[in-house]
């Protein structure tokens, strides 16, 4: 990358020009004297500290950069006691452009301090600057904050010639010790990158012989409201080069990272969930030394990852390189494991070929063969050695389980969404258990809803909810909300007396909570959805709460296990979670609202 390339964009607008205002209180105009007092810690912080120094010159002759017709001349430096300016000379043979012709880019120029830090005159953050003569508290209120960058100063003055330009620059410090170089770039007028030495030691000493104008200068006092200020609100002549905007170093960023994305390098810092299925961008990892083996995230392996978010062929040019194919992450599974659970078939088996271990338990009773096996997979590994058969129970168990799973798989919107399933009641009961009469509570479309879900506040909303019949052998019925309550205690204890219920809430704030209430108490509280681990029930695993993946569809293994855990077995749930058909409100009593 350039030494300028992140600080510009093509297409470049000319910057505004300087202005000077003068900003005083009306009362305050007249013959009121303004008097200079002694520079403070503020004096050189956004221009050079002229009113009470003269500086020392540097004088240094040298052509910065050239073009076929304009030339850039370093002609020396003027140093402060802390701070120092650089002058500059444009020379050029041809004055303005064409019209209609676009203007790419001004001259761009910077300083590669000998500490590392580049400075530019392209440098952002200056939105205003200036200086501010009056009380303290006037110049604090005027411009927090400080500048950065070199600042470009109006040389002022008549010009002499129209193909002659002077340019200062303004640097609010000394350049440290240590290698110093001028940098300038002009691609309109065909002037390369051109680097420059800069004697920095030589300007540091200089900076001694600053002579101070008015030593011992006293503070004056305050002389009513009157501040002078000097503001800057554009910056340099026209073809100096402005800064980019936000969106077009955010441009300029997607650039430069799509440049270097697969450039070879030996670690593996920097990769997204999808990069492990970039099989080139693993590759180049690989070639750059990358090491196969090290432990990335968790104590996952680049294997791992590949198996869990990417695909085969990331998988395989992983396995080309590892040593153990069976390493164990934190939780003590295998890259096997991983691929199994997000069901790709050929990660699956390119595991298995380069040796893979099948059948030792990983988590309770399941290894990563026993898993398939419960799957569309299961001949993959069926014939296998070690291979054992799920018992007939529990297979009858997993297939149930599918048969809900399917019952509620159409895409919907659940976020903060809260349901409860209640097994054998009717929507006339459970409405009644709700402290409502039936005949008060008809099903009536959305729209007619008796709260306005764009003008009513979430606190109203979360008074009523919606109340329909769900057909099923058993069946029973479900409520639902845009709100925690179908999943809260006292709902559940209220409609759960001599039956079971099972509230659900899928917290927007993270995390899928589940009650279940049986006999009018609640009797376990849940949080669901997550990988399994060994002391959970057996449900988790039948309801494949394990499985991973973008196909695997994680709110209908949610509704169908609380379904299943109020025990209901329904065959189409769509219709009770459809927000768009008609429902039956019920307004919730006080003693049930929290």
């Amino acid at each position: 990358m350039g030494f300028f390339d992140d600080l510009v964009f093509s297409a470049e607008e000319p910057c505004e020009g300087l202005r000077e205002e003068l900003f005083e209180e009306p009362a305050a105009r007249g013959g009121e004297v303004v008097r200079l007092g002694p520079p403070d810690e503020d004096a050189a912080r956004e221009r050079p500290p002229l009113d009470w120094f003269a500086p020392a010159p540097v004088p240094q002759l040298a052509v910065a950069g050239g073009g076929p017709a304009a030339k850039v001349l370093l002609t020396g430096w003027s140093v402060w006691p802390d701070s120092v300016t650089l002058h500059l000379v444009v020379h050029r043979t041809v004055r303005g452009q064409s019209e209609g012709q676009s203007r790419q880019s001004g001259l761009r120029v910077g300083l590669l301090l000998g500490d590392g830090r580049r400075v530019t005159s392209l440098d952002a953050d200056r939105d205003e600057y200036g200086t501010v003569l009056g009380p303290a508290a006037d110049r604090a209120a005027a411009f927090p904050g400080r500048p950065t960058g070199l600042i470009p100063l109006d040389p002022g003055g008549m010009r002499d010639s129209l193909f002659r330009t002077d340019v200062d620059l303004y640097l609010t410090e000394l350049p440290p010790p240590g290698e110093t170089r001028l940098v300038v770039e002009w691609p309109d007028e065909d002037i390369p990158e051109t680097s420059t030495p800069v004697d920095a030691d030589a300007l540091r000493a200089a900076a001694a012989h600053a002579v101070e104008v008015w030593p011992g200068l006293p503070t004056p006092g305050a002389t009513g409201t009157r501040s002078l200020v000097f503001t800057r609100l554009g910056g340099p002549a026209a073809f100096l080069a402005p800064p980019m905007s936000g969106r077009e170093r955010a441009l300029l960023r997607e650039r430069e990272a799509a440049r270097v994305r697969y450039v070879p390098r030996g670690d593996w810092a920097g990769m997204g969930y999808e990069d492990w299925g970039d099989a080139a961008l693993i590759r180049a990892r690989l070639d750059g030394g990358a090491p196969v083996d090290e432990q990335v995230w968790s104590g996952a392996t680049p294997l791992h990852l590949a198996a869990e978010r990417g695909d085969a062929e990331a998988v395989g040019l992983l396995l080309a390189h590892v040593t153990r194919v069976d390493a164990p992450d934190e939780e003590g599974h295998t890259a096997l494991w991983h691929a199994v659970c997000k069901g790709d078939e050929d990660s699956v088996r390119a595991l298995i070929r380069a040796g893979a271990d099948v059948w030792t338990p990983q988590t309770g009773p399941w290894s990563p063969g026993r898993l398939l096996l419960t799957t569309p997979l299961a001949a993959v590994v069926a014939d296998l050695p070690g291979a054992v058969a799920l018992p007939d129970e529990e297979l009858a168990a997993f297939r149930a389980a599918d048969a809900l799973i399917a019952a509620f798989d159409e895409e919907m919107w659940t976020e903060g969404l809260g349901v409860a399933f209640v097994r054998d009641l009717d929507a006339d009961e459970v409405i009644r258990r709700l402290g409502a009469e039936p005949a008060r509570c008809p099903e009536v479309p959305s729209e007619e809803a008796p709260f306005d879900e764009d003008e009513d506040d979430y606190d109203t909303s979360l008074r009523f909810v919606a109340v329909t019949d769900l057909p099923g052998s058993p069946g029973g019925c479900v409520i639902t909300q845009d709100g925690y309550m179908p999943g809260d205690d006292a709902v559940l204890r209220a409609i759960s007396a001599d039956t079971t219920a099972y509230g659900l809430y899928f917290n927007p704030k993270g995390g899928t909570h589940g009650t279940l209430a049986r006999d009018g108490r609640c009797v376990e509280h849940e949080e669901i959805g997550l990988s399994p681990e060994a002391t959970d029930p057996a449900a988790h695993w039948h309801f494949r709460f394990w499985q991973a993946g973008p196909g695997v569809p994680y709110d209908a293994l949610d509704l169908a296990y609380a379904c299943a855990a109020a025990g209901l077995r329904v065959t189409d749930a769509r219709r009770a979670l459809d927000h768009t058909l008609p429902r039956r409100w019920v307004e919730l009593p006080a003693d049930l609202v929290r």
